[in-house]
Order: structure tokens, then C-alpha cells, then sequence
């Protein structure tokens, strides 16, 4: 078996960190524990002071039910798969040396672990297991209060565990829907894309076939190769964003950072065609030099944009204007898209960011509104809905600066 620990080892997996109800010398309340580590490393140095356990181990399973150690103190061997369902089937702490305790589970006391008990969620459901042992609770006649104490962290190490695989599949969840809008989104602009690249191929196209008869000339060769290069760049620019689209999204966080206009005109080159095909017309205002980057990466700012002004040019009327406009303030960046349409009435204002909601009879809602939301939010940002002088639409973002 693996060994967790060595001799003379201490403490592993983190800082220590006081469990709920925990108080100091002083008998202040101390904060609860911010991790599962930190947790699990609390209740093991709190099993070593009430009951002089001198040696455990907390061990759970992760996302994919494979066994792993959180925190040990002193020498520990890993339990096996064999241990754990054994373990998993006891109704709470047990003594590894009891004659009723399966033979599966008397593996452990070899490393002077007498006493062990399942980690289990609120729905019953077996996360992790805490092994202990000491010279005080030798195998066979391990004492009443050590079992209690075992089940009392039982109770703590379980629940949080329990939160924890919570926390993960609602993750995991989260991150396939935002995968399936931006799917969504870019399923709506296959056409759009489609023209766009075969405008500048219709360009290289031309020159090639009058090549033959214009070889010759130095200033048509010139003219091809300019012209045939920005073509091609501008298909591969693209590309780029359209495989940028459909890939994961990387939000705030981490130092990620950003170019606002660096954003916001790649979103506006890919829904051009979409625009020119409502008679709308599509703006940006920024300033001039490099332009403000917010603390958020280009590919989720990508994301935002293409929801709010895709969304501004449905509800733009013809002749209209979508303006995208950026700007520094006092607190932080500022994004706001506008369109010449009705706006959003005040009442529905707050609910326009809910999944699937739409003002519009004629469509269903979607996914966009709500995603740009959460992702602006992550990084420390806010979006709301408001109105233009004019009574259009305006969709105002604060992000905070890189």
C-alpha cells in the first residue's frame, strides 16, 4: 500500500484551520475551515488533543470516485478499494479490532489504526472514510468516547464532503450549458460566416483568373499579392474567432486580461453580414491608443459582446444604429451597447438576465442575457439594463480594469 506521512511527520494538504463551534484559548469562536483539507486537518489535530489519537488519515473520493488522501497524521498505509466498501457498509465509527468487524477491514490496524468510520453526505451516499490510532485505543478496546468523537467528526467531514460533490456537478453543469450557448450562438451565424469568407475568396478568385493575361505586369503583380495577402488574413481572422467561439470559456481570474476594442471589433467584423441584412448599421467608439483591458480574458469578452449586440440588432428597427461604446471611469471600464429600438420596459429590466426569458411573444428566450451575467459577475463586474436618451435599448457593463 502507499504511505501517507513518514516519521516523525506532522501535518500534510494545508494550513490548519479550526471546524464550526471550535473556540480558542480564550473561548472566542474561531472561523470555520475554507477548505476540505483545512477541515480535515482541524478535526485530526482536534482527535489527537481529546483523545490522544496520534495517528489518522482522512481519505475521500473525487469526482471520478477515486480514492484520495486529504490530510494524515503520522505513518498511514491507503486503505484499498476492499476497505472502503467495507467500510462503507458500517452504520457508524467502529473498533478494527471488535470480533464483529469484518476480516477485510482488520488490514489497516497494522499501521496501529484501531478505529475507523464512514464519511457520508446528507443523502447517505459514502464520500471518504477517517481512520485513527493510538496507545491509547489499542485494536479490540478502542473506548467509547473515542467512538463518539469519531462520529462527531463524522458528521462535520461528511456534510462538507457532501457539499463539495455538490458544488462540482453543479460546476460541471453550469460549464455544459455556457459550452451549448456559445454553440448556439454561433450555430445563428453559420450563414453570416459563410459570406464573409467568401467575399475575400471571390477577390483572390478574380485575380487569379486575369493572372495569365496580366503576368506580365508589374504593377498588377503588385496590386494581387497586396490585395490576395489581406484577403487571406482577413479569412483566417476569421476562422479565429469562430474557433474561439466554439471553444471553452476562459472568464476572469488567474490575471486574465483583455483588450476591449480588440473584442469588440472582432465581434462586430463576424455579425456584420447580420447586420447589413437588417439594414443596420454597426458602430464603435473607443479611445484612441492601445484601449482600456478589463480583467477579463478576450475569449469571454467575445462572449459577452456577441450576445448583447446579436441582441441589440433584433431589436433595432431598419435604418437603425447599433453603437458600441468603451470607455475608462472612475470605477473601473465601462461597456455599453445601445440599439435605436423601444428599449427595455423598467419592469422587466431584471428579469431579461433570467434563462429562457424574452419579452417577445414571436420567440422564446435563451441562454445569452443570463450567461453574460454570471460571467461578468465572476470577474468582479456588473451588467444592467437601462435606456438611452433617445429611448432605445442600452445594455451597460462595469468590468474592473486588468
Amino acid at each position: 500500500m502507499a504511505e501517507v506521512g513518514g516519521q516523525g511527520a506532522k501535518w500534510t494538504g494545508g494550513a490548519r484551520s479550526p471546524a464550526p463551534g471550535s473556540t480558542d484559548a480564550a473561548g472566542a469562536p474561531l472561523e470555520p475551515a475554507s477548505d476540505l483539507q483545512s477541515l480535515a486537518l482541524h478535526w485530526l489535530e482536534r482527535l489527537s488533543v481529546e483523545v490522544r489519537a496520534d495517528l489518522g488519515a482522512v481519505w475521500a473520493r473525487d469526482g471520478e470516485d477515486a480514492l484520495q488522501a486529504l490530510a494524515s497524521r503520522g505513518v498511514v498505509s491507503a486503505p484499498t478499494e476492499a476497505h472502503f466498501e467495507a467500510l462503507s457498509r458500517a452504520e457508524g465509527p467502529i473498533d478494527l479490532g471488535a470480533p464483529e468487524t469484518p476480516a477485510s477491514l482488520r488490514g489497516p490496524g497494522r499501521d496501529g489504526l484501531s478505529a475507523a468510520t464512514p464519511l457520508r453526505a446528507p443523502d447517505g451516499t459514502t464520500l471518504g472514510a477517517l481512520w485513527t490510532g493510538g496507545p491509547h485505543d489499542p485494536p479490540g478496546r478502542v473506548r467509547p468516547r473515542t467512538l463518539a468523537a469519531l462520529g462527531a467528526a463524522a458528521e462535520v467531514l461528511g456534510s462538507a464532503l457532501g457539499a463539495e460533490r455538490a458544488a462540482a456537478r453543479l460546476r460541471a453543469l453550469d460549464e455544459h450549458v455556457r459550452r451549448l450557448d456559445r454553440l448556439a450562438a454561433l450555430g445563428e451565424l453559420v450563414a453570416e460566416i459563410v459570406h464573409e469568407i467568401r467575399n475575400p475568396l471571390v477577390s483572390v478568385k478574380t485575380f487569379l483568373q486575369l493572372l495569365p493575361e496580366r503576368a506580365d505586369d508589374p504593377a498588377f503583380r503588385e496590386e494581387f499579392h497586396a490585395v490576395a495577402a489581406d484577403e487571406l488574413r482577413r479569412v483566417e481572422r476569421l476562422l479565429d474567432v469562430v474557433l474561439t467561439q466554439a471553444q471553452p470559456e476562459r472568464s476572469g481570474g488567474g490575471g486574465a486580461s483583455g483588450s476591449l476594442r480588440d473584442a469588440a471589433e472582432s465581434v462586430l467584423q463576424l455579425v456584420s453580414h447580420r447586420a447589413t441584412q437588417a439594414d443596420v448599421e454597426l458602430r464603435i467608439d473607443s479611445p484612441t491608443g492601445p484601449g482600456p483591458r478589463a480583467a477579463l480574458s478576450e475569449d469571454a469578452l467575445r462572449q459577452v459582446l456577441l450576445n448583447l449586440v446579436m441582441n441589440a440588432i433584433d431589436a433595432c428597427p431598419a435604418k437603425g444604429t447599433v453603437r458600441v461604446t468603451l470607455e475608462e471611469g472612475d470605477d473601473g471600464i465601462i461597456l455599453r451597447v445601445e440599439d435605436d429600438g423601444t428599449g427595455v420596459p423598467l419592469e422587466l429590466r431584471e428579469r431579461v438576465f433570467e434563462p429562457f426569458f424574452s419579452g417577445r411573444s414571436d420567440r422564446p428566450g435563451g441562454l445569452g442575457l443570463a450567461i453574460s451575467k454570471r460571467v461578468v459577475e465572476e470577474a468582479g463586474g456588473q451588467i444592467e439594463a437601462i435606456q438611452t436618451l433617445a429611448g432605445g435599448g442600452c445594455f451597460r457593463v462595469r468590468l474592473p480594469r486588468a
